[in-house]
């Protein structure tokens, strides 16, 4: 599997691959102090309905071990129908489906109008909002859903960075429409598998069938319980990284709506290398079919500037078939 995050033997680099909230949680310590490790977890019911209290969720919630596992089931049940992905986004879409079998339709512009989606009836589109790893989000989200409902198809809206984006366009989500969402990004845990969907009732209940029994474990759990209990914690290191993300996007001329930048350096092999004997971990976008590009997370400013001193030395630029406006 192609993903980003250091690999045994990189630990001591400073991994920029990794596209997280780089301020970790006060509260984990606690959190696995309290978990009552040696007990099964039963409490998907009274965090649901946590989720939907707290965040004002008018549609079902379903907790899943991450957004990994959305995709698993989403595939899994709808296995007989044409998926439709981009070919340069999160690759366990069509990793999945070609493993079931599935047909599959690839739409190759990195950056496309919604005339280019232009799913069939009965098809299901999964598009990841904001993409990654453009870091772009797509404002015409809620034309697409209406689409998705008028020519009944299924559209499947990855949100994992949602947290990180400023300006969110209010989804009006209906019975064609899946929202995936996980915990991990904006709360640097993803060694924890917790993760929710927000979708119809009848489509929940399916979720529930055939989701892993105690998936998330009661670690997991807990850590939700805290999620929502502590909302200080996001919102005092969201406003360290959009500060940051204003610094690097003036410093480079580079642009995004999430807490990763998508920048053209001409090979993204030999900058990856480069980075590499510097001590800095960047990711390749060779495999999402980006050869000229590389992806780098926003870490502390300190990591920060280590980042931007060597990106100074090399040409970097918005790639040319990206465009924020």
């Amino acid at each position: 599997m192609e993903h980003g995050g250091a690999r045994e033997g990189e630990e001591k680099l400073k991994d920029f691959s990794y596209s997280a909230n780089p301020y970790r949680p006060p509260f984990v310590k606690r959190v696995l102090e309290r978990a009552k490790i040696e007990r099964y977890p039963y409490c998907n019911d009274r965090l649901e309905n946590g989720i939907k209290n707290k965040l004002g969720i008018q549609q079902d919630v379903v907790i899943t071990a991450g957004i990994t596992e959305q995709i698993q089931i989403i595939i899994t049940y709808f296995r007989k129908r044409r998926f439709v992905s981009l070919r340069s986004t999160y690759g366990e879409y069509v990793r999945t489906a070609r493993l079931l079998g599935s047909e599959i339709r690839i739409i190759n512009n990195p950056d496309p109008g919604i005339s280019e989606l232009t799913p069939k009836r009965g098809d299901v589109l999964f598009f990841a909002n904001p993409n990654n790893p453009s870091g772009k989000y797509y404002r015409y989200v809620n034309e697409l859903a209406e689409q998705a409902e008028a020519k009944n198809f299924m559209l499947v809206l990855d949100e994992a960075f949602i947290d990180f984006v400023d300006s969110i366009v209010p989804l009006e989500i209906n019975d064609n429409v899946v929202v995936m969402r996980s915990f991990s990004k904006a709360y640097n845990l993803s060694g924890m598998r917790i993760g929710y969907a927000i979708t119809s009732k009848p489509l929940a209940e399916k979720f529930r069938e055939m989701r892993l029994p105690w998936g998330i474990g009661t670690i997991g759990c807990e850590l939700i319980e805290y999620i929502l209990r502590n909302r200080k914690f996001l919102s005092t290191t969201l406003e360290k990284i959009r500060n940051e993300r204003r610094r690097i996007s003036e410093t480079t001329g580079l642009r995004t709506d999430a807490n990763y930048f998508l920048a053209s350096v001409g090979s993204a092999t030999i900058a990856g290398k480069r980075f590499k004997e510097n001590g800095i971990l960047v990711r390749d976008c060779s495999s999402f079919g980006l050869t000229d590009a590389i992806r780098f997370s926003i870490k502390s400013k300190k990591d920060n500037d280590l980042l931007l001193s060597l990106l100074g030395e090399i040409e970097v630029k918005v790639p040319e078939y990206l465009s924020f406006q």
